[in-house]
């Protein structure tokens, strides 16, 4: 039964649970209560496109449930993130590279071209986007750029930061890097020119907006909305889902089982909004609740 109504949704799934939809308003693993009971696979993979692909990281091996991403060009694939990594005493798999290396093994043979580069890196360097670095140190053929600002700013070519955008080409697929330090001293943002969707990490998603720097965040800010007023974004993808399906009520933090979500995309719209509002706080930042975000001064 669930394989017809997956043919009837038009997906195509390959053997390791990937399957093909653009589309975006979908159910995630969210998680299980009790974590004990939970049979969900470590990583949910979602091919967005045959060259975009989105894995959510399984609640119950940690709570923070990062997205991680995946962005195929001719000669490199560009991976953000690399998840959060479960308590050692769990004992809990946590197979992040060898879903990765399994996705760009398929992806290979279906488009008949030899492995393309690999390049980890990350929104941000908080602990749970950074979790599985070492499972890529060191490997063939996989480039690791440090959480360093000085890392950052070196493989991307960034000399004036935070204020200039650069470049990244894949092989025929370019994406824009932007420097949004604020949450995070080296967040950064990514728009994808081919897919037109826009990554934003744990600036803007839909959830608790931690504000560490309020004169910088809010720079950062404008300038992202200031970007999606002058390209086309298809939506807007962060790293976390801490909202409910409840306009404005977000889950208890270290909340393992979250079946009502909100749905994953925010739009352009959602920046604008951000922008606005803080802008309004001035010099004074305070939590304000909007119903698809949380502005969270720390």
């Amino acid at each position: 039964m669930m394989k017809r109504a997956a043919l009837s949704l038009g997906l195509i799934c390959l053997t390791i649970a990937i399957c093909f939809s653009q589309e975006l308003k979908r159910k995630w693993i969210h998680g299980s209560e009790p974590c004990s009971a939970n049979t969900d696979v470590p990583f949910q993979v979602h091919a967005y496109t045959d060259d975009t692909f989105i894995l959510r990281e399984n609640k119950c091996i940690n709570y923070e449930g990062p997205f991680i991403y995946l962005l195929f060009g001719d000669d490199m694939v560009f991976m953000q993130d690399t998840g959060a990594r479960p308590s050692p005493a769990s004992g809990v798999a946590f197979p992040v590279r060898e879903t990765v290396e399994k996705i760009i093994e398929e992806w290979s043979a279906k488009k008949g071209r030899r492995r393309p580069h690999l390049v980890v890196t990350h929104s941000h360097a908080h602990g749970d986007h950074v979790g599985g670095d070492d499972q890529f140190a060191g490997q063939p053929n996989t480039t690791l750029v440090g959480t360093r600002l000085q890392d950052v700013q070196t493989y991307f070519k960034i000399k004036d930061w935070p204020n200039q955008q650069v470049e990244l080409d894949l092989g025929g697929r370019v994406l824009d890097i932007l420097s949004i330090p604020g949450h995070e001293p080296t967040s950064i943002a990514v728009y994808d020119r081919k897919s037109k969707l826009l990554l934003t990490g744990d600036t803007v998603y839909p959830g608790r907006l931690y504000i560490r720097d309020w004169p910088v965040f809010k720079a950062s800010i404008e300038r992202l909305a200031s970007f999606v007023k002058t390209h086309e974004v298809s939506a807007v993808l962060g790293t976390h889902i801490e909202m409910t399906s409840t306009p404005g009520v977000d889950y208890p933090v270290r909340t393992t089982y979250q079946p009502e979500e909100h749905e994953l995309a925010l739009a352009a719209t959602h920046i604008l909004e951000l922008n606005d509002a803080i802008s309004r706080m001035g010099d004074k930042p305070v939590r304000e609740t909007h119903s698809d975000f949380i502005i969270y001064p720390r």
